[in-house]
Order: C-alpha cells, then sequence, then structure tokens
C-alpha cells in the first residue's frame, strides 16, 4: 500500500512524527520539481537519456544541383574540340546561351588561374596531388546552379553539343546538406593498397572495417559528448543512393565510379550549435575504426 504524503496532521500524531512526514513530502516535491524542470529545459539528464542512433531520415531528398562546362582547350583530349581552344566568340556565345536558359539558377565564369588556385587550396594539406597539375592543365569553365533535378539530362545534351565546349559535370545537391554538421567516416572495406605511400598516415592501412566493437565504442564516446542532437548510422546501402543522387553527370567515369565504388559506413551528426562540430571531430578521430571525421561535403 502506498502511504499518502500529506502536510495534514492528527492531534494524536507526535511531533517527531509530524517532522519525519514534513520532511518526506518536501523531498518528494523537490525531486518532482528538479526532474520536471531538466526535462522542459533540455538538462543534462534528460538530454543526456533521449539521443540514440538512427537510421538516415528518409528524406528529403534535395532538388537541384550544381553544373559545370568545361570549355576546350588546346590539347583537349575531347574529340569535339579537334585540339582547338574556344574562341573568344564561342565563349562570349556560351554565356549569353546559359544566361537566357529558365533551367539556370545562377552561373559565373572560371579562368584557368582561378581553378588553379581553387585546386591549391583543397589540396593545402597534400602538395604531392596539387603538384600533378599545372594552370594550363585546367579548362576555363562556367560554373552555376539548376533549379531541378528533372532538368539536367536536357540541359546536358545541350550544352555538351555547343561549340567551344569540351564536356558537362552536373552534381545533385547532397542528401545530408542541413541534416547534419559532420560525419564519421569508418573504415571502408577494402585495404590500403600495398606499398602505397601517403602524406598522411591512413588509419585504415592493413586492416578491414569497422567491428561492431569498435562500433560501440564510437557511438558510446558521442553520446557522450554534451550538444549532441541527432546520431544518425548510415551503411553502404544508403551511401550508394547518395552518390547515385549526386552523380547525375552523363560522365562514364562518373557513372562508373558510383556504380561500383564500395563504400564505408558512416555517422553523420546534427549538434545544437554547430559551432561545436570541431570539438566533436577532436573526440572521436584517432578512434579505432574511424577513417575520417569533418564536416560533410555538401558539393
Amino acid at each position: 500500500m502506498v502511504e499518502e504524503l500529506s502536510f495534514g496532521t492528527s492531534e494524536q500524531e507526535v511531533p517527531a512524527q509530524r517532522g519525519l512526514r514534513i520532511r518526506r513530502t518536501l523531498l518528494v516535491c523537490t525531486v518532482a520539481v528538479l526532474l520536471i524542470g531538466t526535462a522542459g529545459a533540455g538538462g543534462w539528464y534528460a538530454y543526456r537519456n533521449s539521443v540514440q542512433v538512427l537510421p538516415p531520415p528518409d528524406g528529403p531528398w534535395p532538388e537541384g544541383g550544381t553544373f559545370t562546362v568545361s570549355l576546350c582547350r588546346d590539347d583537349d583530349p575531347y574529340e569535339r574540340c579537334r585540339e582547338r581552344a574556344v574562341t573568344s566568340e564561342q565563349r562570349r556565345s556560351i554565356e549569353e546561351r546559359l544566361r537566357a536558359m529558365p533551367e539556370v539558377a545562377e552561373m559565373e565564369f572560371e579562368s584557368q588561374e582561378t581553378a588553379w588556385a581553387k585546386l591549391v587550396d583543397q589540396y593545402a594539406d597534400n602538395w604531392t596531388m596539387a603538384s600533378l597539375f599545372e594552370t594550363d592543365d585546367l579548362p576555363e569553365s562556367f560554373k552555376g546552379r539548376l533549379h531541378r533535378r528533372a532538368d539536367f539530362e536536357s540541359f546536358g545534351s545541350i550544352m555538351g553539343s555547343t561549340p567551344g565546349v569540351s564536356n558537362v559535370f552536373a552534381f545533385g545537391h547532397h542528401f545530408w546538406e542541413g541534416k547534419a554538421d559532420l560525419s564519421v567516416v569508418l573504415c571502408p572495406p577494402e585495404e590500403a593498397e600495398p606499398g602505397k605511400t601517403e602524406e598522411k598516415p591512413d588509419p585504415c592501412a592493413g586492416r578491414g572495417v569497422a567491428t561492431a566493437e569498435e562500433k560501440k565504442a564510437i557511438e558510446a564516446r558521442l553520446m557522450a559528448l554534451e550538444g549532441i542532437e541527432r546520431i544518425y548510422f548510415e551503411n553502404a546501402a544508403h551511401a550508394r543512393r547518395v552518390l547515385e543522387h549526386l552523380v547525375v553527370s552523363r560522365d562514364s567515369f562518373l557513372i562508373g565510379f558510383a556504380a561500383n565504388s564500395r563504400l564505408p559506413e558512416s555517422y553523420f551528426v546534427k549538434l545544437t550549435d554547430p559551432r561545436a562540430a570541431q570539438t566533436v571531430v577532436d573526440a572521436v578521430k584517432g578512434m579505432p575504426g574511424v577513417s575520417q571525421a569533418e564536416p560533410p561535403s555538401v558539393d
């Protein structure tokens, strides 16, 4: 039987009994207030017990995407260029055509020098990769965004047959944009190639995929951190779906890459404050089974 708790007392109660009853009632009320307060304010107790590892959300799958219209160079390998660089008239005609297309949301011209500067910045930590290219190796191009994914095929056909254009690449927007603030990529299925040298040590070299025990340790580390709003686990099947959504280009190499790649599993993490992403990255980087941790690519 549950004893009724009340501040009321009977005349028969002795002072000691009355004091015990009052202290018990105050204790129960205090605990109740604390629990309600932490739950209502998103406090530590409620927060730590609410984080779970979830499957990827059903959607939305983003519309639109980005495009690159590469222009012909003198030594361009594509036959349609016939070893002739784009002329000033062709470049102007391509730009006018792009600006007049209702499918195009925005666009800009990128020179060889700008393309080279971006490549150097992208591979700032891997000069060996950047040194494989020279400014003349990179084409001039027009880059921009399309409103709808459904327009990609017709856009590629039209621009791909335009004089002065060597190739057209189109990529859908990344599924995880807006849904996560960082990714924790696990070791991939394949082992590192024997004898392959890297400027940075490969944490997955000589081993296979992350084990179940390693995943549990990574999940526990993430759950123990403050500011974690949601944790999603992406298996290889969903990773392939994301990649295929990205690759809408008609380029046969990219299509083959999407179809044949052996993709790793990953955790995608949504934070209450995205500015804390580096703290989370530092907490899991270097753990067994982790290939890399970083904000997800959105291009």
